[in-house]
C-alpha cells in the first residue's frame, strides 16, 4: 500500500507508485504549505500580501538590473496608480525601498531596494531556499527532468484554464441550435 494514500478531491486505488490522483493531493499540499510559509513571512516582516509581492518584483528586477518606475508596480500587481503610490510609500518609510531620479529619463522616479530589504529577505527566508535547493538536488538528472515535465504540464493547465472564455449567451437571444460544446462544421461555399 502506498504512503501517498489519495484523499480529498481525487480518488484512486493506493499503490506503490504514486499514481496521478497521488501527486495531484501532494501538490494541494505544497501549495497550502508554500501559503501558510507566505503568510509566516509577511507577518514577521509586517507586511501585507501586496507589499509583499511589490517587494518580491522590486528584488527581482533589481536582479535583472532593471529600475522599475511606479507604473511598472501597477502593472505587475494590477492595482490603480494611487494605490501603488501608497504602497511604494509604505515600503519607503519601513525602509525596503527608495526613490530615486530614473537614470534612463531624469523627468520620472525609480525605485530601488534598500541593502536592508535584501538582508530582511534573505535572512527571513535563507533557510527555506537552502531546505528546498538540497530537496532538488537529492533528485537524480532523470529525476529532474521528470520533475521538470511534470510542472511545466501543471503550469500549461493551469494557464489554459485561466484564459478568459466567451460568456454565455444571454437568456432569450436565439440559440445556434447545436448543443453545448460542440463545434460547428464548416462547408465549402461550393456544398
Amino acid at each position: 500500500m502506498s504512503s501517498y494514500r489519495a484523499s480529498g478531491y481525487w480518488y484512486d486505488k493506493g499503490t506503490s507508485v504514486p499514481g496521478a490522483v497521488d501527486l495531484l493531493n501532494l501538490m494541494r499540499r505544497f501549495r497550502e504549505a508554500e501559503r501558510k510559509m507566505r503568510a509566516q513571512t509577511r507577518n514577521s516582516m509586517g507586511m501585507n500580501e501586496t507589499d509583499m509581492s511589490a517587494l518580491r518584483f522590486l528584488l527581482a528586477e533589481h536582479r535583472k538590473g532593471v529600475i522599475p518606475r511606479q507604473r511598472d508596480f501597477a502593472e505587475e500587481l494590477g492595482i490603480s496608480h494611487a494605490s501603488i503610490s501608497v504602497l511604494i510609500d509604505r515600503l519607503c518609510r519601513d525602509g525596503y525601498a527608495e526613490r530615486i531620479v530614473h537614470p534612463s529619463d531624469r523627468r520620472s522616479v525609480g525605485i530601488i531596494p534598500t541593502q536592508y530589504s535584501d538582508t530582511e529577505v534573505r535572512g527571513t527566508l535563507h533557510e527555506m531556499h537552502e531546505r528546498m535547493m538540497d530537496a532538488v538536488n537529492m533528485l537524480s538528472e532523470r529525476e529532474r527532468i521528470a520533475a521538470a515535465k511534470f510542472l511545466e504540464a501543471m503550469i500549461r493547465s493551469v494557464e489554459i484554464a485561466d484564459r478568459p472564455t466567451e460568456p454565455p449567451a444571454p437568456k432569450g437571444t436565439q440559440s445556434s441550435g447545436l448543443a453545448e460544446g460542440a463545434i460547428p462544421s464548416i462547408q465549402p461555399d461550393n456544398a
